[in-house]
C-alpha cells in the first residue's frame, strides 16, 4: 500500500475498485443481501435466499467530532484486514464518509469521491465521534454489519447501488520496453531512480521496497515507485489520479518494476516558477512507463445515497 503524507482527508483515499453490486450479471455481496440494497441484482438475490440477521451494537454514542483529530480511520479502511479489538469496544472520530466506505465495502476512488460529493450536498461531510460496544467477540464482517445498522438507524441512511454502462480509462501500452522492467521471481526489491535533492519519506529511513510506494519530491512533485507489482496494481493506483476508473488493458502478465514522477495538471497562479513540479500524470505515464490511458465504454459501478440525515441525539 502506498504511503502518503495527506494534507486533506479525501486525499488519503486508496486503492482498488471492489464494490461489485449486480444488475443481474454479478453476485451481490453479503452487505447488499443483509441491508436489502435496491437494484435488479440485489432484489433477485434477496428474494432467492433469506437475508442475514441484522446485527447491531449493544450501545452506541454518536456526536459531532473534530476534523483536526482522526481516530482509528485505519480500521475502517475496507482494504484493512485488522481484526476487531477484544472486548467489543470501538472509538472512532472520522468523517461520515469513512463509516459508509467501511459499511458498504467501498474501495474504488471514484465511488468514494461520489459518496463524498453527495455528503457535501447534504452538509454531512463533517467528522463524527462514535463510541460503541458490541457483545461477544464479533468478526470484522459482524462489525461491518453493525456499522450499517448504525448508519440506517442514527443517520437514516438509505442507498442503492449497481452497475451501469459508462466510461473508464483503459491502461494500454504504447511504447513497449520504456520504463517498465520485468521483475524476476525471488529477485531483490531494487529500483534505479533519478537522484533527488529531497524526498519525503526520506530514502535513508524508507528505502525502496516491494509493492507501491509514494514519495513527495517537492511542493508539487511526487513519485510513485512500483516494485514487483502486477499491471492490475498499477491500474488500481492510477485510479486515484483519474476522474474515471482505470482498468488494465495492457495484456501484460507477470510482475514489473518502474516509477512515475508527476505533478498537478495545473499549478496555482501563485506557484513559485523555480519549484520543479513534474509533468502531469498522463504525460509522465507515457514518457516514463510507455503507457497511456484511453477512454473506453465499459460497465462501471455506482453508489447513490437516496436519503441521509444528521444523526439523532444520543
Amino acid at each position: 500500500m502506498s504511503l502518503l503524507r495527506c494534507r486533506d482527508v479525501f486525499a488519503c483515499e486508496v486503492l482498488k475498485c471492489a464494490l461489485l453490486v449486480a444488475m443481474g450479471a454479478v453476485s451481490v455481496p453479503g452487505w447488499a443481501q443483509a441491508a436489502g440494497v435496491s437494484g435488479a441484482g440485489a432484489e433477485a438475490s434477496v428474494e432467492a435466499g433469506k437475508p442475514a440477521e441484522k446485527r447491531t451494537f449493544e450501545a452506541v454514542s454518536v456526536r459531532p467530532g473534530s476534523r483536526n483529530f482522526i481516530n482509528r480511520m485505519d480500521f475502517l479502511d475496507p482494504v484493512n484486514k485488522a481484526t476487531p479489538p477484544k472486548g467489543g469496544l470501538y472509538s472512532w472520530n472520522v468523517p461520515a464518509a469513512y463509516l459508509i466506505y467501511f459499511a458498504y465495502d467501498i474501495r474504488s476512488p471514484q465511488l468514494r469521491r461520489a459518496v463524498w460529493e453527495q455528503l457535501q450536498k447534504s452538509s454531512l461531510d463533517q467528522s463524527y465521534a462514535v463510541e460503541a460496544r458490541a457483545e461477544g467477540d464479533p468478526s470484522r464482517d459482524d462489525v461491518r454489519a453493525m456499522v450499517r445498522s448504525l448508519l440506517e438507524e442514527r443517520f437514516k441512511l438509505a442507498a442503492h447501488s449497481g452497475i451501469r454502462y459508462g466510461q473508464v480509462n483503459a491502461l494500454t501500452v504504447v511504447k513497449p520496453g520504456v520504463g517498465l522492467k520485468p521483475h524476476a521471481a525471488g529477485a531483490p526489491c531494487e529500483l534505479t531512480l533519478p537522484k533527488t535533492d529531497w524526498a519525503y519519506p526520506p530514502y535513508k529511513d524508507f528505502p525502496v521496497r516491494c509493492g507501491i510506494f509514494d514519495r513527495e519530491l517537492s511542493k508539487y512533485k511526487r513519485r510513485i515507485e512500483f516494485v514487483d507489482v502486477t499491471m492490475q496494481q498499477v491500474a488500481d493506483t492510477l485510479s486515484q489520479h483519474s476522474q474515471l476508473a482505470v482498468v488494465d488493458a495492457t495484456a501484460l502478465t507477470g510482475h514489473y518494476d518502474g516509477f512515475l514522477d508527476y505533478g498537478p495538471e495545473m499549478l496555482p497562479p501563485d506557484a513559485d516558477p523555480s519549484v520543479d513540479a513534474g509533468p502531469p500524470v498522463s504525460v509522465g505515464l507515457e514518457k516514463q512507463l510507455g503507457m497511456k490511458l484511453v477512454k473506453r465504454n465499459a460497465n462501471v459501478d455506482y453508489f447513490v445515497i437516496d436519503h441521509i440525515e444528521k444523526p439523532s441525539e444520543n
